[in-house]
């Protein structure tokens, strides 16, 4: 019998039998590992490798049978072979080992010899099957690697062969094509082919041992093909190189595909421009277009619903969006499907490129197509239903795009208008749109010398007890006194701000001036009661490890007492990470202030988490204030709503967006005594402001 050799693992409870098989397989020159329980075996086998298990049925322990199922969770039979060692009248547990993945069994008392003619059998087959995947694994790389289309070069006869491969990554079938290297050549993009004609020109003269190159391919319908090309040159006796042969691998998958949804990239959106920026006339390069989609929302749907939800949706928006593109395709192109291309360009952004017949008017229908589809209702595998609205840019190639980038700038800027504009709009590209990308551009330079050159000021508005009539606090309100724009509100340079992280300055120049103000007023009025003051806090600010610190030592510095200090909080906040924020807010309740949650019913998850957080104030979203006498409204039920939930967990309610003395008695009769708005006062200027609240103090004294 051929000799067989390796290791075994003994596993029985009864010291004998352990020491008998020790020593018989010893001698028989095996490498023989001890376990005195099936816990034990399955501690070595974690720790070391064995080649063969022999193992006892019965054991106090852990039986037999559960060990060999717990190993077989890891190691297949053909990889970890185990015989079990049972009773000879013990069929019933023999069966058990057989169906629990046993290889084979020997029976007490053991015949050696049977014993040893086993294990040789089953390390035998073990060999022969690791062999035969040896094979296997051998035939599969070959295989993989005649995936590469195959060319053999004459260099004295210019005669180029390709192979049936090379001809099939390009679509080109069995169709005869010329044996020069111009077939080749000729297919490349223009900004590719002087790389590779370099790169063959150095191999042939001897300066890199191998040919290397990577580059663009047309293939058949116009698509672009991202090729990797190597090889190497034959030389005769004078080290002339006379003949180049190597392989064409496609690598446009591995670079092109997006890896969540399988759709193509940005990569490839930017090189099939290029391909028809390459067309040859001006009026051909004319008839494309580029639609930029942009989903709605989407960092809240993200956030509040979880990674997997959200890589789910997209996911199930880019198929939507890949079979409207194809059924489209068809219906308008025939058989030229090649003529859509569906892209993600990141995030939950996709794009759309129509390469011939394309106007404004086809762009725009295929938009409203779009969006009509990607209304329908998503419903994800978490359970969740969600509606998948998009803001669509639209931009038509014309004669000022000379580079692939400058299309898609040209759509983004389109989006972001549309996005401007409210959600799910369709917007086209204009020329003045890049007169607003250069203000805004401007605008984030000048912002970052704002607060140094002064430019930045603050308005008041008087908070007011509704049933008194009397202010009891003010929220402080950002402006920017720009020297060429004039006075501008938040709304044009907040975001701008946030995006170039200048906030975090801005955001520490507010809360110090309007607090040495304020505590001026304290002073001024000899308030018994302090005026509160409310500034808001940005997300990005909150992100800072130091804002607790620099918040105490504003207090600390301009000596406002931190009972009457709120801290105003977007709902949009509570979508981050909740560990960190719930850790974040009771570290700012530490310094004895006020968190003052604003826009509340605005967004999408404060419900959720309201009562684990330590908000001390409500502030109900402008938009229900506004809606309280409209017809059919039930601002006044969820009004209602938010008051009783507030006064359950013990926290206050302001209404934002008064603007009538109706507002004001509505509220009030709903149970809310607190309010900001027009109909009281709008933001003042500090100087305003001390003369409102003289005003009033004067009023008040002569009642």
């Amino acid at each position: 019998m051929t000799d067989v050799s390796g290791s075994i693992l003994v596993v029985d409870d009864q010291r004998l039998n352990r020491a008998m098989l020790s020593h018989y397989l010893s001698l028989c020159g095996f490498t023989v590992a001890l376990a005195a329980s099936g816990r034990e075996a399955l501690e070595r086998v974690e720790a070391s490798s064995y080649d063969l298990i022999l193992l006892d049925q019965i054991m106090p322990d852990i039986n037999g049978t559960e060990v060999l199922r717990m190993l077989r969770a890891s190691y297949p039979a053909e990889v970890l072979p185990i015989i079990m060692v049972t009773a000879v009248a013990d069929s019933e547990k023999i069966a058990e080992a057989l169906a629990a993945g046993a290889n084979d069994y020997v029976t007490k008392p053991i015949d050696y010899p049977v014993a040893l003619a086993r294990i040789r059998s089953q390390l035998l087959r073990k060999e022969a099957e690791a062999s035969v995947r040896r094979r296997e694994e051998r035939y599969a790389l070959v295989a993989k690697a005649s995936r590469d289309g195959l060319w053999d070069w004459n260099l004295r006869t210019g005669e180029v062969y390709y192979s049936v491969r090379w001809m099939q990554m390009l679509g080109l079938g069995d169709q005869e094509l010329a044996d020069t290297s111009e077939t080749w050549f000729s297919r490349i993009l223009s900004a590719d082919r002087r790389a590779l004609l370099e790169a063959v020109d150095q191999h042939i003269g001897g300066q890199s041992e191998v040919l290397q190159c990577s580059y663009r391919m047309l293939d058949s319908t116009g698509s672009v093909r991202w090729m990797s090309c190597r090889g190497i040159a034959a030389r005769d006796p004078h080290g002339n190189a006379v003949r180049l042969a190597g392989s064409q691998c496609d690598v446009t998958e591995e670079k092109t595909a997006d890896a969540l949804t399988g759709l193509p990239n940005r990569l490839r959106l930017l090189g099939d421009l290029e391909c028809l920026l390459e067309r040859p006339s001006a009026s051909e390069r004319a008839t494309y277009g580029l639609l930029c989609l942009n989903l709605d929302g989407f960092k809240q749907i993200y956030d509040s619903l979880g990674h997997q939800a959200g890589d789910q949706l997209l996911k199930c928006a880019a198929a939507r969006i890949e079979r409207f593109a194809a059924a489209w395709g068809a219906r308008h192109s025939g058989e030229r499907a090649a003529n859509m291309l569906a892209a993600r360009t990141g995030g939950g952004e996709f794009a759309l490129l129509l390469k011939d017949g394309a106007t404004q008017e086809s762009l725009r229908e295929l938009a409203l197509g779009l969006q009509r589809i990607m209304q329908l209702p998503i419903e994800l595998q978490t359970g969740h239903i969600v509606h998948c609205n998009f803001s669509i840019g639209i931009a038509l190639a014309s004669g000022v795009h000379t580079l692939p980038e400058d299309l898609l700038y040209d759509a983004n800027l389109a989006v972001s208008t549309a996005k401007g504009s409210g959600r799910c709009e369709i917007a086209v590209f204009a020329a003045e749109m890049h007169d607003r990308a250069r203000e805004q551009l401007d605008l984030a330079n000048d912002i970052r010398l704002a607060v140094k050159r002064k430019e930045l000021i603050l308005a008041y508005q008087p908070k007011v007890n509704l049933d008194t009539g009397l202010t009891y606090g003010v929220e402080a309100l950002l402006r920017w006194n720009h020297p060429v724009r004039g006075l501008l509100q938040p709304s044009s340079f907040i975001h701008i701000a946030e995006e170039t992280e200048t906030i975090i300055e801005i955001g520490s120049w507010v809360r110090l001036n309007a607090c040495t103000q304020v505590r001026a007023w304290h002073d001024l009025f000899r308030m018994q009661t302090p005026l509160e003051l409310s500034v808001n806090l940005s997300p990005c600010e909150f992100k800072l490890q130091n804002l607790v610190a620099e918040i105490g030592h504003t207090l600390a510095a301009t000596g406002f007492p931190a009972s009457a200090f709120h801290l105003e909080i977007t709902e949009g906040l509570l979508l981050e990470d909740m560990d960190a924020v719930r850790l974040t807010l009771h570290a700012l309740k530490k310094l004895g202030l006020n968190l003052d949650l604003d826009d509340f019913g605005s967004g999408y998850s404060s419900l959720r988490y309201l009562h684990e957080l330590p908000f001390d104030v409500l502030k109900i979203d402008r938009y229900f204030t506004q809606s309280l006498n409209a017809q059919g409204s039930s601002s006044s039920g969820l009004v209602q709503s938010i008051l009783s939930m507030a006064q359950g967990l013990g926290m206050k309610v302001v209404a934002e967006g008064i603007e009538t003395r109706e507002h004001s008695l509505q509220l009030q009769q709903l149970g809310c005594s607190l309010g900001q708005g027009f109909y009281f006062s709008e933001p003042l200027g500090a100087e305003a402001m001390e003369a409102f609240l003289t005003a009033e103090c004067s009023q008040v004294l002569t009642g």
